[in-house]
């Protein structure tokens, strides 16, 4: 059966799309989603050997950063959760000092008393009423502590005491007229054990005066002393950086005599002050030190996260925000954890060279986040969408570069076409889904060009991208169409836009061409290389350890490369294509000719299997 089913789906049955679920594209900041990688292992080493203080973690836009900080602060790197306090703040755009610190403050209070189960207090007239509530259960818990321990120690006490026997007969015969029956039994069997085995008795009553000793907590009702009244501070600081009190004094003195009074009196009032910023400081940094030093375990640790430091806008605004806060950041057993742009883990990187500057006097260290690998992307995927094979995890994988984020973004909409069209093969799915990628791009480029001045010259060129545009939209992705393939080539390898005069000056829409053009490039190389039959031949034929410019991982690396140099993607784009014998892009030298294909190959990418037909 298991041979009849191979002949029947072909060589090329992996290019199906079959996914059993996709819960884990609708959930995608669900934890249990979440794999461990070779990026966590090395954060982890980091933090082990340091003792404190920050370290950055950089990376581009939608690598992970957010999801590595939050598993470091949870203490989750390790696969199981430490007993850790952590805070996770957001840097907002716009910000002050003081206000952020304030409001880290703030953050910091709050959870401390919900890892105790308390919440803070309101207002007062509602912090009376709340507490006046809660007033018979406390009553009762404290009541019943004393109770058991009072008890508990009685009977320990009465149990070494050597009278216990004579003390034990009086209450007998004190008690045996008011019983009668089973009770009377029973109390009679209980005081002839007490008075034949003491020892017994006094085993007993020891026992179970620890018992109740030991149900009456004391141990920690005493060493939780320290935490109680870090709770109280938490709460008065809540007090003082959320509101301004007012204390009044009243004094008066007054007699009256014979129609004639003497009074005196007196008023006094303060206002408490908001902190400045040194003593804001100081007070987080003693507040920060108490959490950490609360608890004598070697596994207590207190992480605070701050995220999306690249929210900031610049460099020098980073910069200036790690100036502000640095002086926090050097508390034994406090660990700070932040999430920064790939200028500021360049600018810790050049530490080296004869220019410091405040990263380099903030940050113990930074890691870097590095994009996934085809391997790690496949294993992300294959939690998410169980099912998910292999040429469509190398699709969405080279259209993302490897950043998780739009690697999820493809995903997802590889699936929205596939329930849409009906289209299980990956040559249809990927032709609609790389034709929509080119519609946006070229759609975007024509805002701008209708934006910019003088634009009735470019009138035409606007007009040609919108016939190009209707026509890839019409076209049938169940099917190729060598014309629309045709176009995007064609204006892959413009060095100017249509009907634009290369003669004049290079002006501001020159780079945002160089990057549409590089991109559209990008598409059509995708589109020769998964949109046509056979993929898994051609791939078996064209990749390997010999192999390594055809390795599809270079698609991701030129992915990556657009934002660095537009240049340097065109060229990677090139060794693949010349290692997978695609038939040039554009009229190129006649002394520039692709590498010839493998045996069995034609150089227009078809594989024509022994005894098959030719499509």
């Amino acid at each position: 059966m298991q041979r009849e089913m191979t002949r029947l789906l072909g060589p090329d049955y992996e290019s199906l799309f079959v996914a059993r679920s996709h819960g884990g594209l609708v959930d995608a900041a669900n934890a249990r989603y979440w794999i461990s990688t070779r990026t966590e292992e090395v954060l982890q080493q980091k933090l082990d050997q340091m003792s404190g203080g920050a370290i950055a973690i950089c990376g581009p836009r939608g690598v992970g950063k957010s999801t590595l900080l939050k598993k470091a602060c949870q203490g989750i790197l390790k696969g199981r959760p430490d007993r850790h306090f952590h805070v996770i703040v957001s840097t907002p755009a716009n910000y002050r000092p003081e206000e952020f610190l304030l409001s880290l403050f703030q953050s910091v209070c709050r959870n401390y008393l919900a890892l105790y189960g308390r919440r803070p207090r309101g207002l007062f007239l509602i912090r009376s009423q709340a507490r006046t509530a809660h007033w018979p259960r406390r009553l009762y818990l404290t009541a019943r502590r004393w109770v058991l321990l009072l008890v508990g120690v009685g009977l320990v006490a009465l149990a070494i005491q050597g009278a216990v026997r004579e003390l034990g007969g009086a209450a007998y015969r004190s008690v045996r007229p008011a019983v009668s029956g089973w009770v009377a039994s029973g109390w009679q069997w209980t005081m002839t054990t007490w008075h034949d085995s003491p020892s017994l008795a006094r085993l007993v009553l020891c026992a179970v005066g620890l018992v109740l000793m030991w149900r009456a907590d004391v141990k920690s009702w005493l060493s939780g002393r320290p935490v109680r009244r870090l709770i109280h501070d938490c709460h008065n600081y809540l007090n003082l950086v959320q509101s301004i009190q007012t204390v009044g004094t009243t004094t008066s003195l007054g007699a009256s005599r014979g129609g004639v009074t003497l009074g005196i009196g007196r008023n006094s009032g303060s206002t408490s002050r908001t902190f400045t910023y040194p003593e804001l400081v100081w007070e987080f940094r003693s507040l920060l030190t108490r959490i950490s030093a609360i608890e004598r375990k070697d596994d207590w640790k207190v992480f605070i996260g701050i995220d999306e430091l690249d929210r900031l806008g610049s460099t020098e605004q980073a910069r200036a925000f790690l100036a502000e806060i640095k002086a926090i950041f050097d508390v034994p057993r406090v660990y700070f954890v932040l999430s920064v742009s790939d200028d500021v883990g360049a600018a810790f990187i050049r530490r080296g060279l004869p220019t410091r500057d405040v990263i380099d006097s903030s940050l113990e260290d930074v890691m870097v986040v590095e994009p996934r690998t085809l391997p790690e992307s496949g294993a992300l995927l294959q939690t998410r969408v169980p099912g998910f094979t292999d040429p469509f995890v190398a699709l969405v994988h080279a259209l993302s570069g490897g950043i998780p984020r739009d690697l999820i973004r493809y995903t997802r909409k590889v699936t929205e076409i596939h329930r849409r069209s009906g289209q299980a093969g990956l040559a249809a799915l990927a032709r609609e889904l790389l034709w929509e990628e080119a519609t946006q791009a070229l759609s975007g480029f024509r805002v701008l060009l209708a934006r910019q001045e003088g634009s009735a010259r470019s009138a035409q060129t606007v007009h040609d991208l919108h016939t190009l545009i209707s026509l890839i939209r019409s076209a049938d992705p169940s099917r190729a169409n060598p014309e629309v393939e045709q176009r995007i080539f064609r204006l892959a390898h413009m060095a100017h836009p249509p009907h634009a005069d290369s003669t004049e000056p290079a002006d501001e829409l020159a780079q945002p061409w160089e990057e549409l053009s590089c991109y559209l490039h990008f598409i059509g190389t995708l589109l020769e290389v998964f949109a046509r039959p056979n993929y898994a031949a051609r791939k078996a034929a064209y990749t390997g350890p010999t192999k390594p410019d055809g390795d599809l991982q270079r698609l991701a690396e030129a992915r990556l490369e657009m934002a660095v140099s537009s240049h340097s993607s065109r060229k990677i784009l090139q060794q693949l294509r010349t290692q997978w014998a695609l038939r040039p892009a554009a009229l190129p030298p006649a002394t520039q000719q692709p590498a010839p294909p493998p045996s069995g190959l034609r150089p227009d990418s078809r594989v024509i299997a022994p005894g098959s037909r030719t499509p």
